[in-house]
């Protein structure tokens, strides 16, 4: 009797901080797999010497119109924008496809485009040339992350120079 209320004890301890690692494990990995992306994006920009773009994708054969930061949580696409328009045409290379994340985990500063686009020394640039810097903020729905909220999110930065990064938070 006495060592069950000790294991329930322990139980009632252990569960709401086992909660917190999972998350956490969770924020870490949707977020590197968002920068395994954006990282090929930019490495295949450079090697190709051409645009390389992702965009947001639901089912991995189109893009989504009116599409934000936000979106990408559909699921994304990368592929060679051959003919710089942003947008994925039927004769231009898929290179990877993502399934979408879990709903609620991604909210970020809009960038203002339908696309994050590297061009072929690396930058993250728009069809038009303008630099496309932004914040994507990773964290579980419950905590209601926001590009400026740093409390138990992730927050993956593309920088104008077309570097992405990491910062996460506890």
């Amino acid at each position: 009797m006495v060592v069950a209320a000790i294991l329930g004890i322990l139980t009632a301890i252990a569960v709401p901080s086992f909660k917190s690692t999972i998350e956490s494990s969770r924020r870490t990995t949707y977020a590197n797999q968002l920068l395994e992306d954006l990282a090929l994006a930019r490495s295949e920009a450079a090697k190709r010497g051409g645009r390389v773009a992702l965009c947001p994708s639901s089912d991995g054969a189109s893009c989504l119109a009116a599409a934000n930061v936000t979106s990408f949580a559909s699921g994304w696409m990368v592929f060679v924008d051959a003919n710089n328009n942003g947008t994925w045409d039927s004769t231009e290379v898929v290179l990877r496809v993502h399934e979408a994340l879990p709903s609620g985990w991604l909210a970020g500063s809009n960038l203002g485009q339908n696309y994050v686009s590297f061009n072929a020394l690396g930058y993250a640039m728009s069809t038009t040339g303008a630099f496309q810097a932004f914040t994507a903020a990773i964290c579980p729905s419950s905590v209601g992350c926001n590009a400026s909220t740093t409390a138990s999110q992730t927050n993956l930065i593309v920088s104008s120079s077309g570097r992405v990064r990491i910062k996460a938070y506890n």
